[in-house]
């Protein structure tokens, strides 16, 4: 979870000391982050050398967890459970899914770092239009639903959650940016004759015009072009704004919820001119 959501500069000053002196005593030891996917469980294995137990259950690693609050973390005994846990222990500390805290770009809540990471500055950047000079009302539409997308962990709203970029020169790894956002269109929705193929203008019903573009087969990735992060500042922005998303967590149905809306209007002005309606 640290590596998408962040902890604090404490923990975090904390975690990395803990790394330096474990590896210390053992270069295969230390403090790890997933950077694939989210990971949320909780195992414990202890092993002295002559015995181990493994512990799964609710317990976060922390005084709540293991004193304060009512968990619920059961000992695993059978011989044949046991080896399936290590196994999974193995697959999730891989190269291919962890990471040492210290090669892990973790943002700080609060730090320069994060307000970068959540700013909605560049855009500042776009031009600007009057929306009152478009009744929508007068043109064809069609609807995008963003319900269908939400839940998906990896991709379309949730990119940033998806498997972090990877320095094979460093070793060092860091979530893809928190706006980039992709849609995905099914081939019902981009066969219909008021669908955008190639590059377009979208007019957004808050005055801002976005350079857009389909791409891929049959056109169905919708994304603003050159770069995937400025439709994500302009949705995902508006759903921050509203209250509806905290920084740095998933889209989710519930968060549309919150917000009021799942649906993405786009109405045709013209041959390569949208307007966006969210």
């Amino acid at each position: 979870m640290a590596f998408y959501e962040g902890l604090s500069q404490t923990k975090l000053d904390i975690l990395n000391s803990l790394c330096i002196d474990l590896h210390k005593l053992n270069k295969n030891s230390g403090v790890y982050v997933t950077y694939t996917r989210k990971y949320h469980g909780k195992v414990y294995h202890f092993d002295n050398g002559t015995q181990d137990n493994i512990f799964v259950g609710s317990s976060n690693f922390s005084s709540s967890g293991t004193s304060g609050n009512i968990e619920c973390t059961v000992s695993i005994n059978d011989t044949s459970t046991k080896g399936k846990v290590k196994d999974f222990l193995s697959y999730l500390l891989s190269e291919e899914n962890s990471v040492s805290i210290l090669k892990a770009d973790i943002v700080v809540p609060g730090s320069k770092k994060y307000k970068e990471k959540i700013s909605l500055v560049t855009l500042d950047n776009l031009k600007r239009y009057d929306p009152t000079s478009i009744d929508i009302s007068k043109l064809p539409q069609f609807i995008y639903p963003l319900d269908r997308i939400a839940e998906k962990e990896k991709s379309s709203l949730n990119v940033y959650f998806g498997k972090g970029r990877l320095n094979t020169k460093t070793g060092y790894v860091k979530p893809r940016p928190w706006y980039e956002i992709e849609l995905i269109a099914n081939v019902k929705l981009s066969s219909n004759p008021l669908y955008p193929i190639g590059d377009f203008d979208a007019y957004t019903d808050d005055g801002y015009i976005i350079p857009m573009s389909t791409q891929g087969d049959y056109h169905k990735n919708i994304r603003s072009k050159k770069r995937l992060q400025i439709f994500g500042m302009w949705l995902k922005g508006k759903l921050q704004k509203s209250g509806a998303l905290i920084p740095l967590t998933p889209v989710t149905n519930d968060t549309l919820m919150t917000y009021g809306n799942d649906t993405l209007t786009f109405a045709k002005i013209a041959d390569g001119k949208y307007y966006m309606k969210f």
